[in-house]
């Protein structure tokens, strides 16, 4: 017994140094009885020796943020699709539709209400031919050997027929291929039909998007925001340099996903919005404020900046 206690005042005397518990002590004793590599010192963690950090610390610059209009814009894109959505389930029902069963949990439970019940003392079909003694081999051997059958023929490999020369493209006349007119039918005229009033009207033109790609130095924005994308100071900055007093011409997309007036215009306001933001930037730089011209478009992605119209 005093040699216990012994042996316990030992690891709690151990356990004081070096600030280890009864567990790390016991972990050490075992590393150094099995010996080898597990036995080797551990390297200490990085930044052992580094004081204590400050949690007290908070962040003193302000992260990048969209502006207060494009937040304005997004929130009320989507309380309007909110109600776009509560009238929609109002005219077409709930969009949950009510899925029945599975069918095999339906055949499931009407075999076992459609099944019979057994007498006592029997185990159904299943279980007697599982637990019917095997066949012997008199049996095996008294069926009557059939004869072997013979081997077949070989039957000879299908093959396409080989094709030899090209088919002749018969002539065809220009008399024979149809004409296309070079105005429209006229209208048909039918007794005792009015004809409709619009039949003559042109049809409507439409509308004459600028296709082609802007040119200048492409600006990156985080989608439905006018927040830049990070990393893109440079640019901006490799600009200014060439030309310190400008002008600078601004193009700013909304990234319109459709062609109806309400996205174009929201779309619009945000190219607006974007717009603006990169001539902040451009301010920031000492560019001069009347040297910028902004311009804003509802179809396209970012912005390009060019030092020609």
């Amino acid at each position: 017994m005093q040699l216990l206690f012994a042996a316990g005042g030992l690891l709690l005397n151990g356990c004081s140094n070096n600030h280890k518990d009864f567990v790390d002590n016991s972990l050490d004793w075992t590393q150094k009885m099995r010996g080898g590599i597990i036995a080797t010192q551990r390297p200490p963690p990085p930044g052992a020796n580094e004081p204590y950090p400050n949690v007290g610390l908070v962040p003193t610059t302000v992260p990048p943020m969209p502006s207060p209009e494009a937040r304005a814009l997004l929130t009320e894109q989507l309380i309007r699709d909110k109600n776009l959505t509560h009238r929609t389930e109002a005219a077409n029902g709930t969009l949950t539709p009510d899925i029945p069963p599975p069918p095999s949990a339906r055949l499931t439970s009407s075999k076992n209400s459609a099944a019979p019940a057994l007498a006592e003392g029997q185990n159904g079909a299943v279980m007697d031919a599982a637990t019917a003694p095997p066949q012997t081999e008199a049996k095996k051997t008294s069926a009557p050997q059939s004869k072997a059958p013979a081997a077949p023929q070989q039957e000879a490999e299908l093959a396409m027929p080989e094709v030899t020369g090209k088919a002749q493209a018969l002539p065809v006349a220009d008399s024979d291929l149809p004409q296309i007119a070079e105005a429209p039918p006229a209208v048909p005229s039918v007794a005792g039909i009015n004809v409709p009033s619009d039949a003559l009207i042109p049809d409507e033109k439409t509308p004459d998007y600028d296709l082609a790609d802007p040119t200048g130095t492409a600006l990156h924005f985080m989608p439905g925001s006018d927040q830049l994308s990070a990393g893109q100071d440079s640019a901006l900055i490799k600009l200014v340099g060439k030309t310190p007093q400008g002008p600078f011409y601004v193009r700013a997309s909304g990234s319109s996903i459709s062609l109806s007036a309400s996205d174009q215009a929201d779309a619009v306001q945000l190219g607006l919005l974007r717009a603006q933001r990169v001539a902040s930037q451009l301010i920031a730089l000492h560019v001069p404020a009347n040297a910028i011209h902004i311009r804003a478009e509802s179809f396209g992605s970012g912005a390009h900046v060019s030092t020609t119209p």
